[in-house]
């Protein structure tokens, strides 16, 4: 038995702070952090989900970090098509954030990577 389907098209827009697009126009990778706490938001949050307080700060985090973990992306999603296959990484900063990039190199778990971004989107570079 066969069922005819239609594709299904979804689009959603992610309403990041301007502040933090702004960074990674300029190649800075920033994250909130909470005067009251202390507690560091990626990506950034207006409220402190710790201490439930509002008085954020913005943060400049490290370029340097390590892959946790990797995936190559050959089924892409959409928007994505045209894309060639590329590896989408979760990499933890010397700051001890959590965060995905688009890895660039030969990744391996545990492969230290260079964080930078290419007006986008956040970037790993492989440096060993």
């Amino acid at each position: 038995m066969q069922i005819d389907a239609l594709p299904l098209s979804i689009k959603y827009k992610i309403k990041y702070p301007d502040e933090f697009i702004e960074a990674v126009k300029r190649g800075e990778i920033v994250a909130t952090k909470c005067k009251n706490c202390g507690s560091v938001y990626f990506p950034p949050q207006k409220d402190c989900y710790n201490c439930g307080k509002n008085e954020m700060e913005w943060i400049r985090i490290s370029n340097e970090g390590e892959i946790m973990t990797y995936s190559i992306v050959s089924q892409k999603p959409q928007g994505f098509e045209n894309y060639e296959d590329y590896i989408i990484g979760i990499v933890r900063t010397k700051d001890g954030i959590n965060l995905m990039a688009w890895i660039k190199g030969q990744p391996k778990v545990g492969g230290k990577v260079r964080l930078t971004t290419d007006n986008m989107r956040i970037i790993g570079e492989v440096v060993g």
